[in-house]
């Protein structure tokens, strides 16, 4: 490989590494706050702060062992695949950045059965980067909605579900929309210092198989939609 490619390669890998780490280590201080809240009293909060602790711990350390030493291989390898219910995916998320700004109003709706065979981690890191880009790019207050429907039927037939995440912010640009409905190669993270986020979303939806759309207008908000197979093709069940 050309040394400058190959430079150009590790260098947008790190880029990628250093934003999981930053949210990661971001959900990580907003749970281990709670005591500090007063909030210490309640067992089954502690339990719940401790165990969103201990999960993102672990997520970063498989963050790094993506990029060091076998960055080559990291999107190569099969997700974890389990059943999982996109609902409680979605929960999860929304308790994250509620921590982080608790000013913001977030609605959460559900419809439906929501279950499919995915990788629960990479579902949740997806789900999170949706919300943190909503958070990013409206003004402080801006209503957020976090849906989750299913089943649905997508444009063949088959069963899938569904996740949208809507806002009422100046809209997105073209190149965060391309970001998220283009699908990349295999070796392209996105483009060192922006979009690493939506690229990442990208990338967890192709390699369930989903699909992604954007309904956006300036001033008028932004709605994400992620469609994921209820049955993974990487499963083949």
């Amino acid at each position: 490989m050309n040394d400058d490619l190959y430079g150009d390669e590790r260098r947008r890998l790190v880029e990628v590494l250093l934003h999981e780490l930053r949210t990661s280590l971001t959900t990580i201080r907003g749970w281990a706050e709670l005591p500090l809240q007063g909030l210490s009293d309640d067992p089954a909060l502690m339990v719940r702060a401790l165990r969103r602790i201990q999960e993102e711990a672990d997520h970063m350390y498989e963050a790094t062992q993506r990029v060091f030493p076998r960055s080559d291989v990291s999107w190569q390898q099969p997700p974890r695949l389990a059943p999982v219910d996109l609902r409680d995916v979605a929960d999860e998320a929304v308790a994250d950045l509620g921590l982080l700004d608790p000013e913001r109003p977030i609605t959460r709706e559900n419809s439906g059965r929501t279950a499919l065979v995915a990788d629960n981690r990479m579902l949740r890191h997806a789900v999170r980067n949706l919300l943190g880009n909503a958070l990013q790019h409206t003004p402080a207050g801006t209503p957020v909605t976090v849906a989750v429907r299913g089943p649905v039927r997508g444009p063949g037939g088959e069963p899938r579900v569904e996740l949208s995440v809507g806002d009422r912010g100046p809209g997105m640009d073209p190149r965060a929309v391309a970001r998220l409905t283009t699908p990349r190669p295999e070796g392209d993270h996105g483009e060192p210092g922006g979009g690493l986020g939506l690229t990442i979303v990208r990338r967890v939806v192709d390699r369930h198989g989903g699909e992604v759309t954007v309904s956006s207008a300036p001033d008028r908000g932004t709605t994400v939609t992620v469609a994921l197979p209820t049955v993974s093709i990487s499963s083949g069940n």
